[in-house]
């Protein structure tokens, strides 16, 4: 039985009785799943050895967790026991064998590097010495903090969800759709009172828009950054704290995966695009070499952006990850999508109904952008 079905039975009772006798310690205690919390939130911090220790005891209380290993094998290879992580990461495949990222840090880790031959030297001509003073001095200009500052000129902000399409809905009946239409509508307030950065909003109210169409208004606009606000919920009421994602092929865990199925799933609703028979185009093709590229970037400002609200967001920081998002996918810039607080958790939800609350939030991700 894996973590998530176990958890919804759990959740139903169905196996209270049971459990009881035999894992006293996830009635009573601490469960496998939020030991694997504790352990992400030691390997975000650096905190490797300890986070080592965690998470050994998740894998001895449910060693059919690949989620619980891959995390296992980070924190080992954070430590430089390569030995030990290579381990981890292959009972994380053996348990899931679709497990992307495991098997990646598998090949790499147990790749010999090729080695290089001796290049010989040749004297560079005038010209390539020009050129390549002419990069430095551009580099210099890219890293200081002037340009920086002015590199996001125009936003565009996205409410997810909203119209029939609710998203997750707290104990007390708030509504994801309406709390990231309030942290948007300040946080557009906010870009724009600044006067640095112009910014523009998907929705102003509470309709439904497609997906595609989302980014559609991005890429219209031809924003330098495009940002979707979501509020997270999980089958484990414990679960909090804020995580910053982007657009990948493969998600990053199965955590990821879940949050992306949950935020794709009203792609039913959405017309689909229907090309003629026969038909290329030339721009899509040019768009597929250029997406990598946005995707790598967008990957590049996820972490910046995270490690801000680390001191600033008033949420605990769950790290940066990746999946296949709908509504980022087709962005011709880069973007993220923020999932800020989980709804599911009664603390959470009790915070975002106040209004003092989501200007600190908005404020937060304010700083994160200027």
């Amino acid at each position: 039985m894996d973590r998530r079905t176990f958890l919804h039975l759990l959740g139903k009772g169905a196996l209270v009785s049971s459990v009881a006798g035999l894992f006293p310690d996830l009635l009573f205690g601490q469960s496998a799943f939020d030991l694997g919390l504790q352990g992400q939130e030691l390997i975000q911090n650096g905190e490797y050895a300890k986070a080592v220790e965690v998470l050994q005891k998740a894998v001895a209380m449910d060693p059919s967790s690949d989620w619980a290993y891959g995390l296992l094998g980070r924190a080992y290879r954070g430590l430089g026991k390569t030995a030990e992580a290579v381990d981890a990461f292959r009972q994380a495949l053996r348990i899931n064998p679709e497990d992307t990222y495991s098997r990646w840090m598998v090949e790499m880790m147990t790749q010999k590097p090729i080695p290089k031959l001796p290049k010989k030297e040749k004297p560079r001509s005038p010209l390539e010495l020009q050129a390549e003073e002419e990069e430095k001095r551009v580099l210099g200009r890219l890293a200081s903090k002037e340009s920086l500052e002015y590199q996001v000129k125009r936003v565009v902000v996205d409410a997810g969800h909203g119209g029939f399409d609710s998203g997750a809905v707290g104990l007390s009946g708030l509504k994801e759709k309406d709390v990231t239409l309030e942290l948007a509508t300040r946080l557009h307030r906010r870009l724009e009172a600044g006067g640095r950065v112009k910014s523009f909003l998907t929705r102003t109210g509470d309709y439904y828009i497609p997906l595609s169409d989302r980014t559609a208004v991005a890429n219209q606009y031809q924003a330098d950054l495009f940002i979707s606000i979501h509020i997270n919920a999980n089958e484990n009421r414990k679960a909090n704290g804020s995580e910053t994602y982007y657009c990948a092929e493969k998600a990053s865990n199965q955590e990821a995966a879940r949050v992306a199925e949950f935020e794709n799933s009203v792609l039913k609703f959405d017309e689909e695009f229907k090309k003629e028979e026969g038909f290329i185009s030339i721009e899509e093709i040019l768009f597929h070499f250029e997406q990598r590229m946005y995707w790598k970037e967008s990957g590049s400002f996820a972490g910046r952006f995270q490690e801000k609200f680390k001191t600033d967001l008033p949420f605990r920081s769950r790290g940066v990850n990746s999946a296949n998002f709908f509504v980022l996918r087709r962005a011709k810039m880069p973007s993220i999508l923020l999932e800020t607080g989980f709804i599911s958790n009664p603390e959470d939800e009790s915070k975002l109904k106040t209004p003092a609350f989501l200007d600190r939030v908005a404020d937060s991700v304010f700083r994160g952008i200027a």
